[in-house]
Parts: structure tokens; sequence; C-alpha cells
């Protein structure tokens, strides 16, 4: 996979974090403030209309009667090292409700949706496209990062992550020392292990993990 393709990707794809939202819609999922991408695409490609945004959109009404849809068509263009990109784009919108109420924001909605639905295929937000906002862990270490990045007193910020890992550290280790059962076992294990990089903090995890198993194994057998 080619870095230089990958340039813009890497630099817009994890959101931060104040700007994304859990919606419990549709199964659940992470949704992107709009604003933000629109301000995101303007750092990176310039400002809306000459860098980015959509030289062409257009409506198609022939599914309005039996599906109550409208479905939008646009041409997506971007600005980038000077060169002019674009491709085409389809999204449809919801105009009609079931119970006959008409949005008459669904154009305005559906043009931002579909600016949106264009910047994430460049890129922009593509953690959150790719699921990996779902994962707690992952989602911890973006704030985390993103927290050092913001911060006044960088080392500060740092000094009170590493106190707050060492806090749950303690604390994950004496449930493991009272855990009743290898599932409970695992699973206080599993909430700690992916948040520890450090390397003698790993082996302490996993010695502690190791020694209550061997006494839960030993239980288990005697019964």
């Amino acid at each position: 996979m080619s870095k230089e393709n990958l340039k813009l990707w890497d630099k817009v794809k994890t959101p931060e974090t104040k700007y994304t939202k859990k919606v419990s819609m549709r199964g659940g999922y992470t949704a992107t403030s709009p604003q933000y991408l629109i301000m995101l695409a303007t750092e990176h490609l310039g400002s809306y209309g000459a860098g980015f945004g959509l030289s062409t959109s257009e409506f198609d009404y022939s599914l309005l009667n039996e599906f109550r849809l409208a479905i939008h068509t646009a041409t997506f263009f971007y600005v980038l090292d000077g060169v002019r990109n674009e491709f085409p784009i389809t999204n449809t919108v919801e105009v009609v409700s079931k119970n006959g109420h008409v949005d008459t924001d669904y154009a305005k909605k559906v043009e931002t949706n579909t600016l949106c639905k264009a910047l994430s295929k460049i890129g922009f937000a593509a953690d959150v496209y790719m699921g990996m906002f779902d994962d707690g862990n992952y989602l911890q270490e973006v704030e985390n990062e993103q927290a050092i990045q913001n911060a006044s007193d960088k080392d500060a910020e740092r000094a009170k992550q590493a106190q707050e890992l060492t806090d749950e550290f303690d604390k994950v280790i004496g449930q493991i020392n009272e855990a009743r059962s290898l599932s409970e076992l695992e699973g206080l294990y599993k909430s700690l292990a992916r948040k520890l990089k450090d390397k003698s903090l790993q082996l302490k995890l996993s010695k502690a993990k190791d020694l209550i198993k061997a006494k839960l194994e030993k239980d288990n057998a005697a019964i």
C-alpha cells in the first residue's frame, strides 16, 4: 500500500472525539459533526466551493409517489496539491414520512450527508466509518493522545494520564486477586491488558493472572 497515496488519509482519518457522538438508532453507531468535517476539509483542501464541494447537485423524484424517496446525484470535487479531482456520488432521502409529513429540510439534509459521504471516501473520519470508534480501548487511546496534543502543559497531562493508569492497574490487580471464576479473571485481565504499553506492567499483570488462574483451577479440580 502506497504511503504517498495515504498521505491525506492518514492526516484526516481520526476526528477529534469531542466532535463525535454515539447514536442509538439503527443498531447504534458513531456520528461525526458535519460542520467539523467541513472545517477539517477547509484546513486541508481549502475553502468550501474553491478547494472542495459539490460541483453538480440534482434531485430525481421518480420514486417519490411509490417510496416517498428522492434520489440525489452529485459530483464531488476537491483540490489536492494543485490538482482538481472529482467523482460522482449518489444518495437518497425520505421526503415524505409514513404519516404524510413532508420534511421541508430534506434538500439541505441530503446535500450535507452527501458531502460527508464524499469526504469519507478520501479518508475524512475514516476511523469512525471503519468501526474503530466502537472499540472502547481504541477510543480511550485516541482521547488520551488528543488531550496531550491540546493541553497547554503537555508534560502535566502525560503525568496525569500515567497516574490514572497506575491507579487503574492497582485496582484491577486487586480485583484479579479476588476473582471467583476463570471467566471473571479473563474479563478483568482483558480489560487492562490492551491499555498497557510498559512491558514490566504487562508482565506483572500476566503473572498475577496466571497465579490466580492456577489457584482457581486447583479449587475447581478439588470439587
